[in-house]
């Protein structure tokens, strides 16, 4: 198939969906596909067609909309069976939602500020941002206007935001979770040894709930000071160094900074928490059930569903700092800890990027039939 892929900065070292873009290309180019990849930045990778096009830089709002007009003109040079779109392109054939529904992901983003002045600003400026506005616009525009074939959500709970928001019907959404690299992210040949050190990786430190953690963690402090946290990220941690030296915890926490290579930092560590206010399906958490640590997360994780009492715990809300500091204190114990992350590492075994891609393949050579059925009658 002749396999078209739209995003704006083609490289993986960018976010999940750049990375997601990556990953799914290569290897369906790998399948013997074409893939034609739009963008406006990209990195070369043998066997993929960069289409490049310029966007206007700013504001942000017209860099969006250039960026999805451009991409209207350039898609019909190319003789495209199928379109894969992300939310940003006006055409597609099979819509795949990697950030959920944006009016959802715009409430969570406002909770996620401490400060309720903060806050109130915060929540002004979102509601009445042309940029966000026009993101809105053109998720929205394929769905609301049915210039789609399938609709693919990531997770279970982006399915149910989407069947709610757009009132579509249940059985009109594929669903298909995120993959992983089970080689790349696997577990560490024997459970690290010293104090339980415990992982936080994000690059929004302020959404993925790094706040909660800390006064959770302070909780846990006034019990055992036995344990070591890990912040690996780009977030900016000035204000959460204040806070760690507020809770008394200084001793006990260690900003790394980013990494070239996670899967060692996760292999180092023995529990992960990500108390997050929203993620579609966190790779992050799908990462270190990977390699093998048993997993926190919250019921605003697509990924939670992927979590038993068997592989970690799910809390209802990032700022229940009570229950967030009781699942990390019964992660103390060291069987427990053992056994659980033995379990996450199994259940991730069924959730790699080749069988996300080879269901993805199947869903676009349906998806590719079906179009060319419509178009012969």
């Amino acid at each position: 198939m002749k396999i078209g892929i739209a995003i704006y900065n083609f490289n993986p070292k960018k976010g999940g969906a750049e990375r997601y873009a990556y990953d799914i290309a290569t290897i369906l180019s790998r399948k013997g596909h074409e893939i034609f990849l739009f963008c406006s930045l990209g990195v070369e990778v043998p066997g993929i067609t960069l289409v490049r096009f310029n966007t206007m830089p700013f504001p942000r709002w017209l860099r969006n909309f250039s960026f999805a007009l451009n991409h209207r003109k350039y898609v019909k040079l190319f003789n495209l069976d199928i379109m894969l779109g992300f939310g940003n392109t006006f055409d597609l054939d099979v819509y795949q939602s990697h950030g959920g529904v944006q009016r959802i992901w715009m409430e969570r983003e406002i909770a996620s500020y401490d400060d309720q002045r903060e806050r109130s600003v915060k929540a002004f400026l979102l509601r009445s941002s042309i940029n966000q506005m026009m993101q809105r616009w053109i998720e929205e525009y394929p769905i609301r206007t049915g210039r789609y074939s399938r609709i693919v959500a990531i997770s279970d709970m982006i399915k149910g935001h989407m069947t709610e928001h757009y009132n579509l019907t249940d059985d009109s959404i594929d669903v298909v979770y995120n993959g992983v690299d089970t080689e790349r992210f696997r577990p560490a040949a024997m459970m690290p040894e010293g104090p339980p050190r415990i992982l936080f990786s994000a690059g929004n430190f302020r959404l993925k709930g790094l706040s909660p953690l800390l006064f959770a963690l302070g909780e846990v402090s006034k019990e055992t000071k036995d344990f070591r946290l890990m912040v690996m990220g780009r977030g900016r941690k000035e204000r959460y160094m204040e806070m760690v030296d507020a809770l008394n915890i200084g001793n006990n926490v260690t900003f790394l900074g980013e990494s070239s290579s996670p899967e060692d930092v996760y292999r180092d560590a023995h529990i992960l928490v990500h108390p997050t206010f929203y993620d579609a399906c966190s790779l992050t958490t799908m990462e270190s059930m990977a390699s093998g640590l048993p997993t926190i997360t919250t019921k605003w994780n697509g990924a939670a569903t992927l979590i038993s009492e068997r592989e970690g715990y799910v809390i209802d809300e990032p700022r229940n700092v009570a229950s967030l500091a009781s699942a990390i204190k019964a992660l103390l114990d060291r069987d427990r800890m053992r056994s659980m992350g033995k379990a996450a590492r199994a259940k991730l075994e069924d959730f790699t990027i080749e069988k996300n891609a080879a269901a993805m393949e199947r869903i676009c050579k349906e998806a590719a039939d079906s179009k060319q059925g419509k178009g012969s009658r």
